[in-house]
């Protein structure tokens, strides 16, 4: 049968309200959790008596989002159980309403996120401006569902639940050990640049006032001191774009970084854009092995993160929302100030950054007053071997639980794909190897 064969009522799509803090609840489009819809996550919207009725999610409708910059998220659907309160859904939702005589809610759901649906979906999906997917009601109601009697999708909506249950416990105790392994990274990594990984004497940390508010200083080793980025790194600000500069063919290509590449304690270099600029501005923008980039721009709890340049990629320049700090003759390993940016340095970041249309911004003349811990040279070469050890077996257990989350979607996958073309399997699918050796 199509969609359009076991429908209640027509398909409808819900109506935009205009926001109002203590209004209308209105379901964001983050409430499609996978099966249910989650009712925490409503906006406020302007229902007054102007208005006509809003359109209510109501028990046993399936919610379909009708946009989305993914071909795979788009028409994605969700339950909906017993509202908490009445709840509109927005005109960013298609709202489905089936046959309960022929058609259990239940199955409805997990089937419409089942490859089996999926891939018709997808195929349906119309990609419109700005990289955006969109479906509607035409798309919709041919699509084919398998439908065996309603004590058969019973039998098929238990298992698959009870196979599902096992595969979220799973997921969600990897997740949990990731994300544990990764806090410990950067709260190591943070205690060693301030030389909290062994026991020493340790002194106030105090520096002259610089007009920033620099807050509590941690107290350092005796043999280690506070001074200024400024004054052990040339710290400068990156290329800014330039959409009317007119065209020279004397201009080069590069690849260009922006905030969103430069991540706390790595470099996200999958989409790097390249930009085009004199010769020469290339040049003095240039990154060289050792650079240390900071961001800052973006949200206020973003500011000051960042990582050690590699020559990953030839040639590489990087944006004005970017800092890069160049260490001025070996006084400080690069890896400690990265390091010390991600702990201590965001928080002083977060503190003098200024706000900037709901974002924040640190300034270049601000980011060189940052305080920066400085160890004896050999301490230095220890610390950071030490450091770099422990790390790379917690990278290793994060690349690992990874990996078992890749595993779990696989078996998430194929489990619905086989319970809707009737190869629903028996037992409880198992996360094999990758989940026991977590």
């Amino acid at each position: 049968m199509t969609l359009a064969d076991v429908l209640r009522e027509p398909l409808v799509n819900g109506r935009s309200l205009p926001a109002r803090e203590d209004g209308f609840p209105v379901l964001r489009a983050t409430a499609l959790r996978p099966v249910t819809v989650d009712f925490t996550q409503t906006k406020g919207g302007d229902e007054t008596a102007r208005t006509s009725p809003p359109a209510l999610a109501e028990p046993g409708d399936l919610l379909v989002t009708r946009v989305s910059g993914s071909r795979t998220l788009v028409g994605e659907g969700a339950l909906v159980d017993v509202p908490p309160r009445p709840t509109a859904f927005p005109d960013t939702m298609i709202r489905v309403r089936a046959l309960p005589s022929v058609l259990d809610p239940r199955y409805l759901a997990h089937l419409w996120n089942s490859p089996v649906v999926r891939h018709q979906v997808e195929a349906r999906a119309r990609q419109g401006g700005a990289a955006i997917y969109r479906i509607n009601h035409r798309d919709l109601e041919p699509i084919l569902l398998p439908l065996p009697t309603l004590g058969e999708q019973a039998r098929i909506v238990s298992q698959v639940e009870d196979h599902l249950a096992r595969i979220d416990a799973t997921t969600a105790r990897t997740r949990r050990a990731a994300e544990q392994a990764e806090e410990l990274i950067y709260s190591m990594s943070a205690q060693a640049s301030v030389g909290r990984l062994s026991a020493t004497d340790r002194a106030p940390g105090s520096l002259p006032d610089a007009g920033p508010h620099d807050g509590a200083l941690p107290s350092l080793p005796t043999t280690w001191r506070w001074t200024r980025l400024e004054s052990i790194a040339e710290v400068t600000r990156g290329v800014a774009k330039n959409s009317r500069r007119p065209w020279d063919p004397d201009d080069v290509e590069v690849p260009c970084l922006r905030v969103a590449n430069v991540q706390r304690g790595r470099l996200d270099l999958d989409d790097v854009p390249i930009v085009r600029l004199p010769a020469q501005r290339a040049r003095a923008a240039r990154l060289h092995t050792g650079d240390v980039l900071l961001t800052g721009g973006g949200n206020r709890d973003q500011l000051g993160r960042g990582w050690i340049w590699e020559e990953q990629l030839p040639h590489c320049v990087y944006q004005d929302h970017v800092f890069r700090a160049r260490i001025i003759g070996q006084q400080l390993h690069p890896k400690l100030l990265a390091w010390h940016a991600g702990g201590f340095g965001r928080q002083w970041c977060e503190r003098n950054a200024r706000p900037v249309t709901g974002l924040a911004s640190i300034g270049l003349g601000k980011i060189r007053l940052m305080p920066v811990p400085i160890a004896p040279p050999a301490d230095q070469q220890r610390l950071v071997a030490l450091l770099d050890a422990h790390l790379t077996s917690l990278k290793a257990a994060c690349t690992a639980a990874e990996r078992a989350v890749a595993v779990a979607d696989r078996l998430r996958s194929n489990l619905l794909q086989q319970a809707f073309t009737g190869r629903l399997p028996q037992a409880a699918p198992s996360l094999g190897h990758e989940e026991s050796s977590l």
